[in-house]
């Protein structure tokens, strides 16, 4: 047996000027582009493991084939990729399994199928990818063209599933800045029963809810002063009992969820101590969207739990020893059950018990291993106590909740922020609603002393920007509110992305300056937000996108729809999408940059607005003379140049050149020497290149923005160089 290894992806498919050179230049005239069939490279960085891979798929003396990449969509798609592109005719056997300990192996290796029994996951797979590409090619040149056609700079991305996420965050934030605070009142009373003293909060029934809010304090005042002195009695007193079952065991978004709320980790890191904890064979495979086990599954608890047993979390045994002498105990449906589980089971430990294992692997792995023991345990029982008291017809209500039972919870404690803490974090002025701990016996009708009578104010807050924990959890939602039950049906399980492609997401959009991360908080950029506020076509923003694409690929997966088709589809959609891009698209000068004026551009003479961005100031043109001028700079407060340039005393600005970083003089004055020549296009990229200047040695170049070439120009002879003063 010859064993070789992807990583990751080993090819990707061409740029639009893979196909054609002049496609490298950014035209509205040549989107949307549709290859007449989809032509794949290499990666440049794993080249070199691809023709490992490459070379053994071809031997002479390799008989047959092995897939054994991630048993799911994705994994197909990484070896039919690399199996096409080597031109591969050998036959392929899949190997599938989301465990790697030794008995998981080999128990796969044992039942492996044909390669094309997965045709119809292989094909749903190239769908996905393929889509995914003419979606975000076409969409991202459509886009990025109308937004600099604006005044925007840099490249606007378009992803089917990275775009209605950011709409998500840019919708949250659109809300908190149009949100109005408004003051508010509530009137609380202290009652003496003979049993003791207690709280209530004034509330009145309103079209069947609860309105216990006063919009001024002298109506609260005065409801006080009117009910001072006046009898009370207790007119109702509610216990009910509240059992909560379990919670389900932790699929990978879950996970990451649970992590970023409890230690902070975000989903890209908690995703990738999962996978060092799984190739170590301790837990088993993470990318799964799974909380259930599979019957087959069930017979090897009995391990998994020596291994907690016989592992480092000593805090787990006193429970496992109270385990193992109930045992047997069988879960019951909520956590095994076949139909739940398509392509992996839920996260659980292994049979092979942690050793030292510690920082972020021993975090992780513990709520793992909690998550599973605390499957076992009963429910956790809660007494809910609820008084309703009287004075005259006015009514007070008092809540308070009672422990009982522990039961699971004592095993894997829930996290949950104090109230609290969490209302002053939102804005808000924090208000207790229910007592804390046992309230004094009382019965219905008992007459009791109004001790106190007082007036409490407070203030509307707005919604909370959302944590990584909250944005995973609104991706992994995101589709409950469509109407079509198919479409709804098939984003149940998956949501906005994957588990395995959430946290890339995020990082995306981080790294192309439409997120900031501010602690734990994801926050939108103006970037950002121009670009959902510009996009005119809805499903580009809408999570319906996703839905339609999933329940297509589920049927072309089960062989009930056609590859073909869906692509046809496809062409079609992105025809619509670019045109009502392309409509959308404004004069050049319909959105100049704003901000006070505080001169003139030096190259083309339109207004230069001051601005500001995370607390630094600069300039930019209004670009309203020259639709392609793009003069920017840092400078003081006041408009001024932070730097000048030694030669000039243009303003200087930091700028990069490929990789690397310069300062180049902005002044584009017009004493340039003549006869230089004119800088023309950029023969990288065929994009307009500019004249530069050196700060340092008076040397003329020409410079292509978008692609970073830079060229030395020679002056003619008779035109020497400017030079630094001495």
């Amino acid at each position: 047996i010859i064993v070789t290894w992807c990583v990751g992806h080993l090819v990707e498919a061409l740029d639009p000027e893979g196909y054609d050179p002049a496609l490298k230049r950014w035209r509205m005239d040549s989107v949307p582009f549709f290859p007449p069939e989809f032509r794949y490279a290499p990666i440049a960085s794993t080249k070199d493991q691809y023709e490992v891979v490459e070379r053994l798929m071809n031997r002479d003396d390799v008989g047959d084939i092995v897939n054994a990449t991630d048993a799911g969509r994705e994994g197909e798609l990484i070896f039919d990729l690399v199996y096409r592109l080597a031109r591969a005719t050998k036959p392929v056997h899949r190997f599938w399994t989301s465990s790697l300990t030794d008995d998981a192996i080999r128990e796969a290796y044992g039942r492996m199928k044909p390669g094309d029994a997965y045709a119809g996951l292989r094909d749903a797979a190239r769908c996905r990818q393929e889509a995914d590409w003419l979606v975000g090619i076409n969409c991202t040149r459509a886009q990025t063209l109308v937004q600099q056609k604006a005044g925007g700079e840099g490249v606007y991305s378009i992803g089917r599933v990275q775009t209605p996420t950011l709409a998500l965050l840019v919708n949250r934030e659109l809300e908190i800045q149009n949100f109005v605070p408004r003051d508010f009142w509530t009137l609380w009373a202290v009652f003496q029963a003979e049993a003791g003293a207690y709280r209530g909060k004034w509330f009145r029934k309103e079209d069947g809810r609860d309105q216990d809010r006063f919009d001024t304090e002298e109506a609260a005042k005065a409801l006080a002063e009117a009910l001072k002195g006046r009898p009370a009695r207790v007119a109702s007193v509610t216990a009910r009992t509240e059992k909560k079952k379990p919670e389900l065991l932790y699929d990978l978004t879950n996970l990451q969820k649970e992590a970023n709320k409890r230690f902070g980790l975000t989903a890209e890191h908690t995703l990738a101590v999962a996978q060092e904890l799984y190739e170590a064979k301790l837990i088993s495979y993470p990318r799964t969207n799974s909380r259930c086990l599979t019957e087959a599954d069930a017979v090897k608890i009995p391990a998994w739990i020596r291994s907690l047993a016989t592992g480092q979390l000593e805090a787990l045994r006193p429970f496992v020893d109270d385990l193992r002498k109930r045992w047997p105990q069988k879960l019951d449906k909520r956590f095994v059950n076949d139909k739940e589980v398509e392509d992996h089971t839920a996260l659980v430990p292994t049979e092979n018990p942690a050793k030292n294992l510690t920082g972020d692997k021993l975090r992780i792995y513990e709520l793992i291993a909690r998550r599973f023991l605390a499957a076992f345990w009963p429910d956790r029982i809660e007494a809910k106590t609820t008084i309703v008291t009287k004075i005259e017809k006015e009514s007070f209500k008092t809540t308070g909740t009672v422990v009982k039972a522990l039961g699971w919870s004592e095993v894997d404690p829930p996290h949950a922020r104090p109230k609290k803490e969490a209302k002053a974090e939102e804005g808000e002025e924090p208000e207790e609603e229910e007592e804390a701990g046992t309230l004094p016996a009382v019965a219905k009708d008992e007459a009791v002393d109004t001790k106190e009578l007082f007036p409490k104010a407070g203030k509307t807050s707005p919604p909370k920007r959302m944590s990584e924990a909250d944005l995973l959890g609104a991706m992994q939602s995101a589709g409950k509110e469509l109407d079509d039950d198919e479409l709804k049906g098939a984003m149940k399980d998956c949501g906005l992305g994957t588990p395995a492609t959430r946290a890339n997401i995020i990082e995306t959009l981080l790294k192309r300056a439409y997120l900031e991360r501010k602690r734990n908080i994801l926050a939108p950029t103006p970037k950002g937000i121009d670009l959902i506020r510009s996009i005119r076509a809805e499903p580009l923003r809408s999570p319906q996108l996703t839905g339609e694409w999933e329940a297509q690929m589920e049927r072309i997966r089960r062989g009930e729809a056609s590859r073909d088709a869906f692509m046809e589809g496809i062409r079609d959609f992105v025809k619509d999408v670019v045109g009502q891009i392309k409509a959308a698209a404004p004069a050049a000068s319909a959105r100049p940059p704003s901000g006070p004026v505080v001169g003139a551009c030096p190259r083309c003479g339109s207004p230069l607005h001051l601005k500001a961005w995370e607390g630094r100031n600069y300039v930019k043109c209004a670009a309203s003379k020259d639709p392609e001028c793009r003069v920017a700079y840092e400078t003081d407060a006041e408009g001024r140049p932070a730097e000048t340039c030694r030669l000039c005393q243009g303003p200087l600005r930091t700028t990069k050149a490929g990789s690397k970083v310069c300062v180049l003089c902005g002044s584009w004055a017009a004493d340039q020497p003549e006869g230089l020549p004119e800088p023309g296009l950029c023969p990288g990229c065929g994009q307009p290149m500019r004249i530069i200047r050196s700060t340092t040695r008076g040397q003329y170049f020409r410079r292509c923005s978008p692609c970073g070439t830079v060229e030395a120009l020679k002056l003619p002879e008779s035109t020497p160089a400017a030079a630094p003063e001495n």
